[in-house]
């Protein structure tokens, strides 16, 4: 039996936090305009938050084809649970009432809860419409970051980045792993941190007058969740030229794992799927119009977290708000025809999976989360992306459910241990201890 090779394209990251704000939010709401707050936008604890919205002038009632009834204004976390998510509502009941020929503008000052903790959260506008048989429940959600400044307890440096972490995870996992991109002048370190892990760097070069990428990386010593900014250093360095020779190297019996954190991304994986290589794309960070850069017909296996889930078919022209996983994925799976799967990771809640064979044969999967002490998710999901490939591949004597199945649970038992343990690269485990916890 012959093992893929599989080649991860992406330079490495080093491991520190700033927020990042981004342009005001176009709503997508049937009558109305979000003003503020704005998407990405920074907020403290006990601080005032402006929340604006405006209406549009009425059409003729003879022409109308609809008309807002009610709009619900909520607050809610972007992680955990369902229950740990919901915080409460901003304002109940918000003024919809239009003028028939001109803007009218609402405003409200809504003080941020003094007891929110930094993270990441989200505010929805939720809004009642009546159309001319029926009525919708329209939704647009807004992403707020809370924070302060707040002294560090600790500071390292570690190895880590999406392409090389994953890299060493599917090494860890059982693959044949080849590696390639490019790594700063300060980074030769990495490069022997990831061979004694059992990757092939031989295409990964060094460059001589660039610096390496950077994460900077901040955790919550209560809840483990993190907030990261990258900058790309070497990472923007990569060319389809440089991908092209590797690409020579491999061919149909092959993968190419790829993420979106390098430059040219979409043109290499036309490259890869040219050349016949199966494509698995893990779209993070996720950035608008990213269904424009990459050829997503041609990935094979698609796995992302369940915001990206919805801003990847927000981006596609759906709207996400009440879909679950598995229905996110149903209808990313509808959109791309050749696509074999597509995977959502839930965070505590566990993972979900949907996948086809030869077309017709489809099958849901469910994997439960396994609760465990909590001190670092940064590398988690690329720990998930590693093993699930490595799994996959190395059961390919099996039925292909059998092997998804299983690539499934050993991907989210590797992925339960990383988090316990604090950095991205060095907590992923040995497939010893994986198999350790799954024999139990």
């Amino acid at each position: 039996m012959r093992l893929s090779k599989s080649i991860f394209l992406s330079a490495v990251v080093l491991v520190a936090l700033v927020q990042t704000a981004l342009a005001s939010i176009y709503s997508q709401l049937q009558f109305m305009k979000i003003e503020s707050p704005r998407d990405g936008q920074d907020v403290k604890a006990g601080s005032q938050l402006t929340v604006k919205y405006v209406m549009q002038p009425l059409i003729d009632e003879q022409t109308s084809p609809g008309k807002a009834l009610g709009l619900d204004i909520n607050f809610h976390r972007r992680s955990g649970n369902k229950k740990q998510q919901q915080l409460g509502y901003i304002h109940k009941k918000c003024p919809v009432a239009a003028k028939a020929d001109k803007y009218v503008t609402y405003t409200k000052k809504w003080t941020v809860p003094e007891n929110t903790k930094p993270g990441s959260y989200a505010i929805d506008f939720v809004e009642k419409v009546q159309l001319r048989r029926t009525q919708i429940t329209s939704t647009e959600t807004v992403k707020i970051n809370t924070g302060e400044t707040l002294s560090a307890t600790d500071f390292n440096a570690r190895p880590g980045g999406k392409g090389a972490n994953q890299s060493v995870a599917m090494a860890k996992g059982g693959g044949a792993v080849y590696h390639a991109g490019v790594l700063g002048n300060d980074a030769h370190w990495i490069k022997d941190f990831m061979v004694e892990n059992g990757v092939d760097m031989s295409f990964t070069r060094i460059s001589e007058t660039e610096g390496n990428g950077r994460a900077f990386i901040q955790v919550s010593s209560e809840t483990g969740d993190n907030c990261i900014v990258l900058y790309p250093g070497t990472n923007a360095k990569y060319t389809p030229q440089d991908a092209s020779k590797v690409l020579e190297s491999f061919g149909p019996e092959d993968w190419i794992v790829m993420q979106n954190e390098i430059s040219c991304g979409g043109e290499i994986m036309n490259l890869a799927a040219e050349k016949g290589l199966s494509v698995l794309f893990n779209p993070a960070p996720m950035t608008p119009g990213i269904v424009n850069e990459f050829p997503m017909d041609k990935v094979a296996i698609l796995i992302v977290n369940e915001h990206e889930a919805e801003d990847l078919y927000r981006d596609l022209g759906g709207q996400s708000k009440g879909k679950g996983g598995l229905d996110l994925a149903a209808e990313l799976l509808k959109r791309f025809p050749k696509m074999q799967g597509v995977v959502v990771t839930l965070g505590g809640d566990g993972v979900i999976g949907k996948f086809r064979q030869e077309g017709d044969r489809m099958r849901d999967f469910i994997i439960p989360c396994r609760k465990v002490d909590v001190k670092d998710t940064t590398g988690a999901g690329d720990t998930f992306v590693g093993y699930f490939l490595a799994s996959f591949v190395r059961s390919i004597d099996k039925d292909y459910f059998t092997r998804i199945e299983y690539a499934l649970e050993e991907a989210n038992v590797a992925a339960s241990i990383a988090v316990q343990r604090l950095g991205s690269m060095n907590s992923v485990p040995t497939l010893d201890e994986v198999k350790a916890v799954l024999n139990k």
